[in-house]
């Protein structure tokens, strides 16, 4: 396997609102099934520990450099020798943010990605992500943003343009919203000619229902591997070269033009 050769896991699991533990012990459980794929990453869902018990988070969040699930993410990365990516309860100064947090093969928390748009209700309880970044690996640079944010087709072009050729979406997406999920990863991936992950929780929550269909598309707009509405672990091995292979038979990505776009975005 060459360093453009990436081997991508996701973790599409049932999340018990509010029980830390249950959840953190049933991650361990699916990851276990797809190490043997020896993947270069591994991403689970949005808030996969907490999810959406609002009235426990004063005793569910922590800061992350005192966080549980961070602390426990860090060993499986450090043991398997994997990226991880997922989604966490984060506390800092007294405000609760929809954290998705980065960990690399050494165990180190590399990135930090709070939530820039939030949906309706959870405007009422998490507090505002302000940065759009990109996060250098051992493959190259990678994307994170988190669930709703695929409606925003800025984000995702920030960090291709940022030189971002996967991007990693955590989500909880609940029915009955399955087609705009599937369609709108496909046109990040297709307008950007990149890979992008999207993984989602599944099962029932406490107020809703998740549908799953985790996938991850190519720059081709393909679907390369989808998890269906039951709970799963999968992978699958990618080439990064098909980023530049796809941007160089359709040269819209290599055609943009950047000084046009700035000059209205500073109207705006």
């Amino acid at each position: 396997m060459t360093n453009k050769d990436v081997v991508i896991a996701i973790v599409q699991m049932e999340v018990k609102d509010g029980s830390k533990e249950d959840n953190l012990n049933k991650a361990k459980r699916l990851i276990s099934k797809i190490e043997r794929f020896e993947p270069n990453f591994i991403v689970l869902p949005e808030l996969f520990d907490a999810g959406y018990d609002f009235k426990k988070y004063p005793e569910l969040a922590n800061e992350i450099d005192k966080h549980d699930t961070v602390k426990k993410l860090s060993e499986i990365a450090e043991e398997l020798g994997s990226y991880i990516i997922g989604g966490v309860l984060e506390k800092y100064n007294d405000k609760y943010f929809d954290t998705t947090v980065v960990i690399n093969p050494e165990g180190k928390l590399q990135y930090v990605y709070r939530k820039i748009h939030l949906f309706q209700e959870e405007t009422k309880h998490f507090s505002y992500g302000n940065k759009i970044d990109v996060i250098d690996t051992k493959f190259g640079k990678i994307g994170v943003e988190i669930c709703y944010e695929v409606r925003f087709p800025e984000i995702s072009r920030i960090m291709a343009f940022k030189g971002a050729k996967i991007i990693f979406a955590p989500a909880a997406f609940p029915y009955p919203r399955v087609e705009h999920w599937k369609q709108m990863i496909i046109a990040r991936a297709l307008e950007n000619q990149i890979f992008f992950v999207g993984v989602n929780r599944v099962g029932p929550g406490t107020s809703k229902t998740y549908f799953g269909e985790s996938m991850i598309v190519d720059p081709w707009g393909d679907i390369i591997l989808g998890a269906g509405e039951f709970e799963n672990a999968l992978a699958v091995k990618i080439n990064l070269d098909l980023v530049e292979h796809v941007r160089n038979i359709i040269t819209s990505f290599k055609d943009k033009r950047l000084d046009v776009y700035k000059r209205y975005y500073n109207e705006l």
